[in-house]
């Protein structure tokens, strides 16, 4: 009984290794390309957007009252 008791645990803890480095790869990899990403990205010109402010900051008040009205019509029907 105590052989198959050791047997359990050496194999709870071979897999709890085995997902614990998984994930460790998987966080160093996504971290290595999250690098890579930025590194590319700002190599790049971006003169293709315009980076003026729109001259009215208010709302845009009918397309929420719009919205507001269709979600209202569609929860009543």
């Amino acid at each position: 009984m105590e052989n198959l008791l050791n047997q359990g645990v050496g194999l709870a803890l071979f897999g709890m290794v085995t997902v614990f480095s998984f994930l460790t790869l998987l966080i160093l990899a996504t971290r290595l390309m999250s690098f890579l990403v930025s590194r590319i990205d700002s190599e790049h010109d971006t003169s293709f957007v315009n980076k003026e402010q729109l001259p009215d900051n208010r709302p845009p008040i009918a397309v929420i009252t719009a919205a507001i009205a269709h979600y209202l019509s569609r929860k009543h029907s």
